[in-house]
């Protein structure tokens, strides 16, 4: 908290009420996707706030925001909709299988889609 600015011990008290006060020596680097895919996996949209196994304590959004200096304005990713000749095509590219596994793929699922198992073969065959 002192790298904050200024000294400020009515915050200290109100964090150590909390029992949260070793959280203060804290460092939280942005950069850490792991981290930032923990927060995202335990938001709960409803009552807009994140589950932690920590007891009863809830981290809200803005808490969030200003532990990891991120902004919350708007949506964090907009899924388009993706053609089947354009998931064809990122597939040949991508993936390096021919257009005709890869459209044989997308028709087996019914659109855009590959299923989970297919590209594990992939994998395990190009490993």
């Amino acid at each position: 908290m002192h790298k904050l600015g200024r000294h400020v011990p009515a915050i200290e008290e109100m964090v150590a009420r909390t029992r949260l006060s070793h959280l203060i020596a804290c460092s939280v680097d942005t950069s850490d996707r792991g981290l930032i895919s923990l927060f995202v996996e335990r938001w709960h949209r409803e009552i807009s706030s994140f589950h932690l196994p920590v007891g009863e304590v809830l981290i809200t959004l803005d808490d969030i925001a200003s532990l990891l200096h991120l902004l919350i304005i708007g949506d964090l990713h907009v899924f388009q909709p993706l053609h089947i000749d354009v998931a064809v095509l990122m597939l040949v590219e991508l993936l390096m299988v021919s257009p005709e596994v890869a459209m044989a793929e997308t028709g087996h699922c019914n659109g855009p889609y590959v299923r989970l198992s297919w590209l594990r073969d992939i994998y395990q065959r190009r490993c």
